[in-house]
């Protein structure tokens, strides 16, 4: 069936365009660091994606005017860890603003000093390759250094304005 053009809109209203933005499923990762000065950070982030194989580049996307913005650039890296389906709770401590969202989580220094969660199903460890206007946004790549991904775990996805665990469903019968 066809839609109509009355169907259609202008992306004029924030809301409409954010609407049908949220009809896109991503991923849920959790951006970490640590400046020069050892001040760890971290926020979650659902605009992450590959850029290239060759460098490895991945990107990332953050509201201007967020703190962390200057702490990415201060301390030029970053980690992405990759939640799992059980995550979301962590995904919402790391999207509130807490005073310490490090404290009582495991955690690990990686070998560009970024915090690394351990239980992410997939962490990647940049260097600062660039960052470029985008809007009311910045969008930061980062080479990739390291990587890791655990040998099982289901991803947690942002869906319509709300986190999703993915559970596979069982495998049919012959």
């Amino acid at each position: 069936m066809m839609m109509a053009v009355q169907d259609w809109v202008t992306p004029d209203d924030p809301v409409d365009l954010r609407q049908a933005l949220g009809c896109f499923a991503t991923g849920i990762t959790i951006i970490t660091g640590t400046t020069p000065a050892g001040t760890r950070f971290g926020l979650t982030a659902s605009s992450f994606q590959p850029v290239s194989l060759t460098p490895p580049l991945v990107l990332y996307s953050i509201r201007k005017g967020a703190a962390s913005i200057g702490l990415v650039k201060d301390s030029g890296s970053f980690c992405v860890n990759v939640l799992r389906h059980d995550h979301a709770e962590l995904a919402k401590r790391f999207a509130a603003p807490v005073a310490d969202r490090f404290e009582g989580l495991e955690w690990y220094s990686g070998c560009l000093g970024c915090p690394v969660l351990p239980d992410a199903i997939a962490s990647f460890e940049c260097r600062l390759w660039a960052t470029y206007d985008g809007g009311d946004h910045e969008i930061v790549v980062g080479e990739v250094a390291k990587l890791r991904r655990a040998r099982d775990g289901n991803p947690l996805v942002y869906f319509r304005g709300e986190f999703h665990p993915i559970i596979p469903a069982a495998p049919r019968s012959a």
